[in-house]
């Protein structure tokens, strides 16, 4: 024999009343609904389907949702052409013509040259290392001293032939100083 139950879960509750779960778990956690924990599912009474609150969650929303029935169309008359309409016209604008335009002169100034390595070096009072010898320094690798070197996470100087330079001022820097070699 069957047992008819007096209780069901957010989802079966949902469909009975005819509308949708999450509504109704909204209005649990709004202690708007009454309904009991049990097994980590909600169960509902049957007898809050005809509640209130589940009646006004269905209200005239679920009315305004249906679509209005179409129109009937003749089907024995033609239908109206639509009037071709020209493409819209650029406006014309009338300047002035001048006789000859003047030539713009362009001023640019002349951008100093990179300094060498070397140069960089005795300049600035900075001592700077190869990839290797960094490395050999920290716990880093090659490859990655070369790639932040090129992320920009070590300062460094690159020369014409491609090798890079990095710079003492980088020992100073918490993130590389706590990997130096004791």
């Amino acid at each position: 024999m069957a047992t008819q139950t007096t209780s069901m879960t957010t989802s079966e509750f949902a469909k009975a009343a005819g509308v949708p779960a999450a509504g109704i778990s909204k209005l649990i956690r709004d202690g708007r609904l009454k309904a009991k924990k049990t097994g980590g599912k909600w169960m509902i009474p049957q007898s809050q389907l005809g509640s209130e609150v589940v009646r006004a969650l269905k209200g005239p929303a679920a009315g305004a949702r249906r679509k209005a029935p179409a129109a009937k169309t003749d089907l024995t008359r033609p239908a109206p052409k639509a009037k071709a309409v020209p493409p819209p016209q650029p406006p014309v604008m009338k300047t002035p013509v001048s006789p000859e335009p003047e030539p713009l002169q362009a001023v640019v100034a002349p951008e100093p040259a990179p300094a060498a390595p070397a140069e960089l070096e005795g300049r600035s009072g900075k001592k700077m290392y190869t990839i290797s010898e960094f490395a050999a320094m920290t716990y880093l690798t090659e490859k990655g001293v070369a790639e932040w070197l090129k992320t920009g996470r070590i300062k460094g100087v690159q020369k014409e032939n491609g090798e890079w330079r990095v710079l003492d001022c980088n020992l100073q820097v918490p993130d590389i100083s706590r990997l130096l070699r004791k």
